[in-house]
């Protein structure tokens, strides 16, 4: 009897092994890269996918031909869209692998932004994605564009975000669960970078684009968008974004050019950085402290060419600290002044540090924000010079 359990088991196990139930061939699939939301005509949403032609994108099998499958639907949600496709796709198109999501301008700042409940939910779809906005243009255009880099215009662009966001710090690495809690949270407005597509648009979307030495067109990083709850509110400068990464102690690694004589700068290349923020209430009038640590080396010099003297050590990192302390102040001070919206999170800081005192004007916060007094400590210390501690200049000007 013992026997023959143990048999009657090891049957019932061979079948559930069986896990190829669902399994669909390479021939019979397609790659979802990118997915763009626009204001439709006849539907509430035009809705684009960028498929990829996986044979394009591999050297030995690349034919010159286009890298990917740009086609359009329109439709009242997301979720019947996405599944509308077969109309254009004779392959079964897969989301899990999606690197982009590029929102219209025109749908942001109307706030329809209702569909990422679907793509949320939705069990195929990962939560690494970027999310963008589109500025000026129609977000099926940044689809459209081929580049000699990835072709694709979204494999491109999502490496060339994550670069960005480790090498300069002109992205704020924002993903959909990311977006979804800055919606949510009642002390912080959400942002998203926002890209402009530069020259013929036509001309972009065809496979000579990417065989120009200077691309006809080309899908740039431009700006930070930022919301007012769930509709965009307006852009900020790309430099800008370096100081959100910095007070949301986001920051990876940049570059900062100071002025240190009359026509003349000095570049340090900063290498890491932490930041803490103390709120409190001063009477009914909130106050914020960030202090910011950091370090870094110097990238090159127009000034201070002596640099194995511990005098000149002191004033780059006086020179540095002040330099983007008034940087973090003037962005600090532009949001307060003049859109009185609080895209740093200062409010979700106070609702922890001072839950009592939060709870009270959470209501109204934005305008709290807006009259809240704002102090800023920078601290950057020198590590080194470089692979030489003396200029060049030095000796060309004796």
């Amino acid at each position: 009897m013992k026997l023959f359990g143990k048999m009657l088991i090891s049957v019932l196990i061979v079948f559930l092994l069986g896990g190829c139930w669902d399994r669909k061939e390479l021939s019979e699939i397609k790659l979802v890269s990118g997915m763009a939301i626009d204001k439709g005509d006849d539907g509430k949403y035009e809705v684009t996918v960028e498929a990829l032609n996986a044979a394009e994108l591999n050297s030995r099998t690349s034919g010159g031909n286009a890298p990917s499958l740009v086609e359009t639907i329109e439709g009242e949600t997301l979720s019947e869209v996405s599944h509308q496709f077969s109309q254009y796709y004779a392959q079964y198109l897969v989301f899990s692998h999606m690197k982009l999501l590029v929102i219209g301008e025109d749908v942001a700042k109307s706030g329809m932004i209702d569909f990422i409940d679907y793509l949320e939910r939705n069990r195929e779809l990962r939560d690494d994605f970027k999310i963008l906005i589109a500025k000026d243009s129609k977000a099926s255009d940044v689809l459209k564009v081929t580049n000699l880099y990835r072709k694709s215009s979204s494999l491109k662009l999502s490496t060339q975000l994550e670069n960005m966001f480790q090498d300069w710090g002109g992205d704020p690495d924002m993903r959909i669960n990311d977006f979804i809690n800055d919606v949510t949270l009642e002390g912080k407005e959400a942002v998203l970078n926002a890209v402009v597509v530069e020259g013929d648009k036509k001309v972009g979307a065809t496979v000579e684009n990417m065989n120009n030495v200077t691309p006809e067109a080309i899908v740039l990083v431009d700006s930070l968008g930022f919301f007012n709850k769930k509709k965009l509110a307006g852009f900020l400068p790309l430099d800008d974004t370096r100081v959100y990464l910095w007070i949301t102690d986001k920051f990876k690694n940049t570059t900062l050019t100071v002025q240190c004589g009359e026509d003349e700068y000095s570049a340090v290349r900063i290498i890491h950085s932490t930041t803490d923020v103390q709120t409190k209430m001063d009477g009914v009038r909130p106050e914020f402290n960030i202090n910011v640590k950091a370090e870094g080396y110097i990238e090159g010099t127009q000034c201070y060419k002596s640099l194995d003297k511990i005098e000149t050590f002191k004033k780059y990192e006086d020179l540095v600290s002040k330099s983007a302390a008034d940087k973090i102040q003037k962005t600090v001070a532009k949001m307060q002044n003049e859109y009185g919206l609080d895209i740093f999170g200062f409010g979700e800081i106070m609702r922890r540090q001072h839950n009592n005192q939060f709870s009270k004007i959470k209501e109204d916060w934005n305008s709290y924000f807006a009259e809240a007094k704002v102090n800023v400590n920078f601290d950057f210390i020198l590590r080194r010079t470089g692979i030489r501690s003396d200029s060049f200049l030095d000796e060309v000007e004796k």
